[in-house]
């Protein structure tokens, strides 16, 4: 167990509600108090006006960037390659200096290729202790006994960034689609919905935007240093079954596997219909009953979402899977399918090595039985992939930028029809009066609260210790 467990969810709500109350009642003297100069009264407007997670576009226009520039970034490629060096080049524009770990591997094909993961080390602030109230339970004595390697303790936080195709086989991909189109004669098939090119698939959902997300927590970290050290791993060769996440596992020693605090992992963060948190595998003990350490980070960072209005305040939803079916889980057997989820990724290696686990990624797990499959998007529109926009023609930035725009812009109904793009209508409200998530991209928008959120999990202390500022 790397930390204690969180005050409950419902008391942290409990505060959220206190808090508020209490402003309302301070808002009241203010108006009150007609003594007291209006600089006061605006002074606190400007205090109870959270813009937490507000890093701006910076995010999002590296993940465009870094599509534009390297749109194939299939495991072994050339491509694959230069887009390392892109990653090591902007942290060592931050003022980092990343260590490049190269590695071979067999692909799932039996083909022998090499990779490559970006590793960065950023240290923390340290903790400090803090005076506890004696008279509230969850302050009790059996919480007060800190780990014996609480101050070796660090997050690890990782993405992939290669792709699921490379040039050749996005092309070799349109030549079929182009001949099961037409008959032996060359006429017209109708075959239902006709994808977009594969050729401009570029992988902005997978996986540029957790890319960026990450960069833009260095950039963060470099100004505003977390509790806890924090280390970011950029994966290669994520879709030749994680073989930078399992090279990466397997270079660490036992000691800094136990050293892990939570092992962060994001993945396709960007199309889907809703963000959810989960923890991993090894947090389930069978039936109804969890490993509640295992869990305590994806509680953590659930608290950091709610504590920080993000959906009040940036528009921004985070949701744990709560499907409350059954599943029958390996080596587990039967149990309640909630709060973890089945699909792997680069988290597995460390999920089948006892760590700590928060996987990030866009879903629906609004499951009617458990053997309905895991879609990213329950859009009609994306039926003929059935709901998935990874690893499909969907993932086009071209395509997706179109379909996902601010809350205050009207989305074009014939988003999948042929012809020449168009910009998408602007709302009769005029910008003045538009509030940040009505014309804040979604893509900015997650990138950076996830960001947000990663950083104030490596930050939150055991009880009774707060990090240094």
């Amino acid at each position: 167990m790397r930390l204690y467990p969180r005050k409950n969810l419902s008391l942290a709500r409990l505060g959220q509600a206190v808090q508020c109350r209490a402003r309302l009642a301070l808002t009241l003297v203010c108006l009150l108090a007609f003594s007291l100069p209006l600089l006061a009264c605006d002074a606190f407007k400007q205090e109870d006006i959270q813009e937490v997670a507000r890093y701006g576009s910076g995010g999002r226009s590296l993940a465009l960037r870094l599509v534009e520039t390297y749109p194939f970034r299939a495991p072994g490629s050339q491509e694959e390659t230069d887009t390392a060096d892109f990653i090591m080049q902007e942290l060592q524009r931050y003022g980092y200096e990343p260590e490049l770990q190269t590695f071979s591997y067999t692909s799932p094909e039996g083909q022998s290729r090499q990779s490559q993961n970006v590793v960065v080390n950023i240290p923390g602030k340290g903790f400090h202790q803090v005076e506890q109230e004696t008279d509230d339970l969850l302050y009790g004595s059996r919480y007060n006994q800190l780990p014996a390697n609480f101050k070796d303790l660090y997050v690890l936080a990782g993405a992939h960034y290669d792709t699921a195709y490379s040039r050749a086989e996005a092309q070799a991909y349109d030549q079929q689609a182009a001949e099961a189109q037409v008959d032996e004669e060359g006429n017209p098939i109708n075959t239902g919905p006709q994808l977009p090119p594969m050729l401009e698939a570029d992988g902005l959902d997978d996986n540029a935007a957790a890319v960026a997300s990450l960069l833009t927590l260095a950039v963060q970290l470099k100004t505003q240093p977390a509790g806890f050290p924090v280390r970011l791993v950029f994966f290669g060769a994520g879709h030749d079954g994680f073989a930078g996440a399992k090279a990466y596992a397997q270079s660490l020693s036992p000691e800094d596997l136990q050293n892990i605090q939570a092992m962060v992992n994001l993945e396709r963060i960007y199309a889907g219909d809703k963000v959810y948190a989960h923890a991993g595998q090894n947090s389930v003990l069978g039936g109804e009953q969890k490993n509640y350490a295992l869990r305590y980070p994806l509680y953590l960072c659930t608290d950091v979402y709610y504590n920080n209005l993000l959906l009040t305040n940036n528009g921004f939803a985070l949701f744990t899977n709560q499907a409350g079916c059954q599943k029958n889980l390996p080596d587990v057997g039967p149990c309640v399918y909630r709060e973890w989820t089945e699909t792997q990724g680069n988290h597995t290696p460390f999920d089948k090595l006892g760590v700590p686990v928060v996987f990030f990624e866009s879903a629906d797990y609004n499951l009617e039985n458990c053997e309905e499959p895991i879609k990213e998007s329950n859009d009609p529109s994306f039926s003929a992939t059935a709901g998935m926009i990874a690893g499909t023609p969907y993932d086009s930035s071209k395509l997706l930028l179109q379909y996902f725009v601010p809350e205050g812009q009207i989305k074009r109904a014939d988003f999948f029809g042929k012809g020449d793009s168009q910009p998408v209508e602007e709302s009769s409200t005029t910008k003045e009066d538009m509030s940040y998530i009505e014309t804040t991209d979604p893509l900015e928008i997650r990138i950076n609260n996830l960001a947000f959120i990663m950083r104030e999990l490596a930050s939150s202390a055991p009880l009774g210790w707060q990090a240094n500022r």
